[in-house]
């Protein structure tokens, strides 16, 4: 027992005389470099409250710890961040903040980056707005949709007021979420062309200017071509012509049409038009009501066919542009339909007498 407690007296001996030699070993490490080139940069002003702060530290696996504020010093916001970018929340307009940075490493130092200011930039303006889709040609008195969009520079919402060239202004409509694209309708009395054009104005009061004008004309892009008040129509098998002019029925604003089957309608569009719905109205039996896609004869010739009973209706053609959009309507308003039997025809028919 003895001789082996002396034994272990010599080894500490032993030890304690190789590390008197080579002194006791220890761990040590540099401390983290100082954090830089701040963005924004140092002093910088006119900053957006959207802004994204970075920095650079040239050594790898490190955390850092982000203060953040308008006092100075800034208070810490967030610990132990591993990228080298901190995205604080929608900053204030005008303001003076303080930051600071600063790096930690695995043996536990770290390094205290200076500490940096910016200013905010006042609320800017919405960007002008531009005017994404409308139809460029239409008739007088067809409602017509124009959408435009304007981007605010803090994402405010927007509201929108049109010029529409006919000595009209529409009211401040919105207001709209960012990048919302919004619809507006209008119609022209008159023919003419037209250039309007719209701004923006955020929820703060702030205006943009106006945008690039956008032209529309307005003029007739769809004509009936028969069923004109006063005028008489004979339609027998393939004869299909107008008879002849009736100053009653023109005061009538009225078109006879006397046929054995149905009846026919025409309308030739503008360069515009690619579809034209027709629709036949009974004016009296509401109920009564057909539509038909025209035959497109031609680049610029419709046609529709009915089988009516005899009645009073109104005759419609509905113009639409490539983009499915409605740009004019030709109406006669008062058509008489009368189917009218003849002797002679059903003699020539086989039908006797």
């Amino acid at each position: 027992m003895k001789k082996k407690f002396i034994q272990y007296i010599v080894c500490a001996g032993m030890l304690l005389a190789t590390f008197s030699t080579i002194g006791i070993p220890y761990a040590s490490a540099e401390p983290p470099i100082e954090p830089i080139q701040p963005v924004p940069s140092h002093g910088s002003s006119g900053v957006t409250v959207f802004v994204d702060m970075q920095w650079t530290c040239n050594e790898e696996n490190l955390t850092y710890d982000v203060y953040f504020g308008t006092e100075i010093p800034p208070p810490l916001v967030l610990v132990n961040q591993t990228e080298t970018i901190f995205e604080p929340d929608r900053l204030l307009f005008n303001t003076t903040y303080y930051w600071q940075i600063v790096a930690h490493n695995s043996q536990q130092e770290s390094t205290s980056g200076p500490i940096w200011s910016f200013i905010t930039a006042g609320n800017q303006p919405p960007f002008k707005p531009v005017v994404l889709d409308g139809s460029p040609t239409a008739g007088p008195g067809i409602p017509l949709e124009f959408t435009t969009v304007a981007a605010d520079p803090e994402g405010d919402q927007v509201f929108y007021q049109w010029d529409w060239d006919d000595g009209n202004l529409s009211e401040w409509l919105g207001p709209y979420e960012f990048g919302e694209h919004t619809l507006t309708t209008y119609q022209w009395a008159q023919n003419g062309s037209y250039d309007i054009k719209v701004r923006a104005r955020d929820i703060l009061g702030k205006q943009s200017g106006w945008s690039a004008t956008y032209n529309i004309t307005i003029a007739s892009q769809i004509q009936l071509l028969n069923c004109k008040s006063g005028y008489l129509y004979l339609r027998f098998l393939t004869f299909d012509k107008t008879y002849g002019y009736i100053y009653s029925l023109d005061l009538l604003g009225m078109a006879l049409i006397i046929s054995t089957g149905g009846m026919t309608v025409d309308a030739t569009g503008s360069d515009s038009v690619r579809t034209v719905i027709f629709q036949m109205k009974n004016r009296f039996l509401e109920d009564q009501q057909w539509n038909a896609t025209s035959n497109n004869l031609s680049g610029t010739s419709f046609q529709g066919y009915f089988i009516l009973n005899d009645g009073l209706y109104e005759t419609t053609a509905s113009a639409y542009d490539a983009q499915g959009r409605l740009i004019d309507r030709a109406t006669r308003q008062y058509v008489i339909y009368y189917e009218w039997k003849f002797t002679l025809l059903k003699q020539l028919l086989g039908g006797g007498p």
